[in-house]
């Protein structure tokens, strides 16, 4: 009986300790990095609406190729838009609003996820991205040509 009960003991202990190894390096490696981005995100969002006096902006993408480039949807008075910058602000543009039936529609004509297919800047210009893995593909927004592939 002894015997059992200290074998139990153990097995729970392992169990206990093996879970608590698990939960520490999700937080210390997973959850907590991906937290700060999002903090990050927020802040740059934050000041991109101050230094612009614009309304309301919502952050649609954070892309990374040459540099970290920032798209939000924003809206001003009126108009609504899309506007991206890089993340030292000395890159910005502007860009007409892209309804997600033009997404959709795009994905139906070449024949990829429409979840898959995001927004990135490609030269100074909006593009859709459409990321599988290793393959790369980017398409100009207003042609739908394609303008940067890479597998």
């Amino acid at each position: 009986m002894q015997s059992k009960l200290k074998s139990l003991l153990i097995n729970l202990t392992l169990v206990i300790a093996i879970v608590v190894t698990v939960w520490i390096a999700y937080v210390g490696f997973i959850g907590g990095p991906a937290r700060a981005y999002e903090k990050e995100d927020v802040n740059y969002v934050q000041a991109f609406l101050e230094s612009k006096k614009y309304d309301s902006a919502q952050l649609l993408n954070r892309f990374s190729f040459d540099q970290v480039y920032y798209i939000v949807q924003y809206k001003n008075k009126s108009e609504e838009k899309i506007a991206w910058f890089s993340k030292d602000f000395k890159k910005q543009g502007n860009h007409a609003l892209v309804s997600n039936d033009t997404v959709l529609d795009f994905a139906k004509r070449h024949d990829l996820s429409a979840d898959k297919i995001h927004f990135g800047v490609f030269e100074d210009k909006l593009v859709f991205v459409y990321k599988n893995g290793s393959k790369e593909v980017f398409y100009d927004v207003d042609s739908l040509e394609l303008v940067y592939s890479r597998e």
